[in-house]
């Protein structure tokens, strides 16, 4: 559990840059195009990760399970460019994180995981979190603005998206290694973003080497090694722990975003970061205790440790 939790704070950091940079690299791509190069190097990415293994294209047994994933994070990428090309990258990161939500409830009606009183308090504690932040902001009526309210609701089919890509992962997570889960994913993602990003390709303006720099960090570790990270994390972790814990993104995030782009922080963000947080300990509490519970309730039924598992739900 413990490399899963450290798996996932690497995420964390990760993609804490990743909306800033987004926004930065505007000025040179569209959209679109900065969706297919995340996709086209994060596919590089676990692909050379997959051969050091000593693997084979050959060796990937393809699922329904793949398809669905890559086509979810064609979604994700496609909307989160889009959104950030409208709305502001604090308001983004926040509405996001339906993301979480849509992991955790399709995890419990798809695979019967089970969430627990304690767990579902941990959720309750981030949602009250990111409704403070985004509440009691000063300037909430960004959020709503007739200029944002399209990027807004673009980030909500991103964060559907990638919902719905976290939970094909965990459906592969114990069949398959992280490598081939991942590039056939990333592949089809890539596929997809580049077929919607070639008619409209352009350089707005000439790219530097900041713009390149930038332009690696976002599709080698910012997609290809976040990525790994997350379908790692995800092996060891529940999907609502999972999920939870990326909920402490948004803090890092909006930070970078007043620092770098000049965006408004208010006192409202350090007290829905507390509960972000809190909620976030809450559900590594409940993990924790449901691990080591778990050998007494395979005792105690007599069955196997899936038998035991599946039944249980909210």
């Amino acid at each position: 559990m413990g490399v899963g939790i450290l798996c996932m704070l690497g995420v964390v950091a990760l993609w804490s840059f990743v909306p800033v940079l987004v926004k930065l690299l505007f000025p040179v791509f569209d959209p679109l195009t900065i969706s297919f190069l995340r996709s086209a190097q994060g596919a590089a990415f676990v692909l050379a990760l997959f051969f050091l293994r000593g693997h084979r294209l050959r060796d990937i047994e393809w699922s329904r399970w793949h398809i669905i994933g890559g086509l979810s994070m064609s979604v994700n990428y496609s909307f989160y460019a889009l959104s950030l090309s409208y709305t502001t990258a604090s308001a983004g990161v926040l509405i996001v994180q339906v993301q979480y939500v849509t992991l955790a409830v399709l995890a419990a009606f798809v695979l019967h995981e089970r969430l627990g009183l304690a767990k579902v308090a941990g959720i309750g504690l981030v949602l009250a979190g990111v409704a403070v932040v985004v509440g009691m902001r000063t300037d909430v009526s960004d959020l709503l603005a007739p200029r944002y309210r399209l990027g807004n609701a673009l980030m909500l089919f991103s964060g559907l998206g990638w919902g719905v890509y976290a939970l094909a992962n965990k459906a592969l997570a114990h069949r398959a290694e992280t490598p081939a889960i991942l590039f056939p994913m990333m592949g089809i993602s890539a596929l997809v973003t580049g077929v919607l990003a070639a008619p409209q390709f352009e350089l707005r303006s000439p790219p530097t080497v900041e713009t390149l720099a930038a332009v690696l960090f976002v599709g080698v570790l910012g997609t290809g090694l976040s990525f790994t990270l997350v379908s790692e994390g995800m092996k060891r972790l529940s999907a609502a722990l999972a999920g939870t814990i990326t909920t402490a993104t948004p803090i890092a995030q909006i930070a970078l975003a007043h620092w770098i782009l000049q965006e408004p922080v208010t006192w409202s963000l350090a007290g829905g970061g507390v509960l972000i947080l809190a909620g976030v300990l809450g559900m590594v509490y409940a993990e924790r205790s449901q691990t080591e519970n778990e050998p007494n309730r395979v005792a105690e039924c007599g069955f196997s440790r899936a038998c035991c598992r599946a039944p249980r739900r909210l």
